[in-house]
């Protein structure tokens, strides 16, 4: 059919192309021929500047086109540093599966984000510099705490005033020390600090007590006297301090094993602590569209 006056004035007008015509955008190499509207089971739109001059003349609405998302950090280097949570790797994988980024998982199943002594070589604080250089990843992801506040030997609390002191082991000092090697590490590229997630009761120190009479307190550490919200308001508190993104997945992650314990929901979780594959994917989900704003915050899109 010899293209008309029409039809390239359809090529010049967004909106009556619209109204008048189905539009399929490929690849050469998928669709090297034209395809009947009559042929055609379903159609999928992948980039914008793939669109050809190929049209299909059909009546309206014939035929609807429906964009396929792709994440940002499809093919990109991210690295995942955290402890057991991590290290186990539901949501790790589960987030590679939805973006298609190459997930590297720096997790250690027991490790403090503060070291407790100098001895402590395993503290994340101690271990950052063992990631990539920023040359090689596009995104670090920042994911621990918990273990702070659930084992009985851990640092003294500390207060924000400690600063990054060498010598100083407090969980504040920690905390600067780490949030500063990161910050002088990656320049370039988004660290990410995500909050710990609700934990049960299977650890030292459970993060709430429930009594007989189904009542709620929270629970402290034996050694710091402090409440595991109390290490997440201070992980916040320092993450601010060197003006780091802050994911709050403590507060909206929609993860709580408290309410599944006794309740014979087992949703989420393993045992109160780690993630089953179901949670995982609940975590990587919450954290995809947040991570996807972060790309466009660095990089061009």
């Amino acid at each position: 059919m010899r293209p008309t006056l029409f039809s390239f004035a359809m090529l010049l007008c967004p909106t009556l192309w619209a109204q008048q015509y189905a539009t399929i955008l490929y690849r050469q190499t998928e669709l090297p021929r034209a395809t009947l509207v009559e042929d055609i089971d379903s159609v999928v739109v992948r980039d914008v500047a793939e669109v050809d001059a190929t049209y299909f003349e059909t009546p309206r609405d014939t035929v609807y086109v429906k964009p396929v998302r792709e994440s940002h950090w499809k093919g990109k280097k991210v690295a995942f540093f955290g402890d057991s949570i991590t290290q186990n790797g539901e949501y790790v994988s589960s987030y590679a599966a939805l973006t298609g980024c190459n997930a590297l998982n720096y997790g250690i199943s027991g490790t403090h984000l503060a070291a407790r002594n100098s001895t402590d070589s395993n503290a994340f604080e101690k271990r950052y510099n063992k990631m990539p250089l920023e040359r090689n990843l596009d995104m670090v992801v920042v994911f621990g705490g918990t273990n702070d506040f659930g084992h009985t030997n851990t640092a003294e609390f500390g207060e924000f005033s400690d600063g990054p002191r060498v010598g100083k082991y407090t969980f504040y000092a920690g905390l600067h020390r780490l949030f500063k090697g990161l910050q002088s590490r990656y320049t370039n590229i988004p660290v990410v600090i995500m909050l710990p997630i609700h934990h049960g009761t299977e650890l030292d120190e459970p993060e709430y007590l429930i009594g007989t009479d189904r009542s709620i307190r929270e629970g402290t550490n034996s050694t710091t006297g402090k409440t595991f919200r109390e290490y997440v308001e201070a992980i916040r508190q320092v993450a601010a301090y060197y003006s780091f993104i802050v994911l709050d997945a403590y507060s909206y992650s929609g993860l709580s094993p408290m309410t599944e314990i006794g309740s014979g929901n087992d949703g989420f979780f393993k045992d109160g602590l780690h993630l089953n594959a179901a949670g995982g994917e609940r975590l990587a989900r919450w954290m995809y569209p947040q991570l996807e704003a972060v790309y466009e915050m660095f990089y061009d899109f």
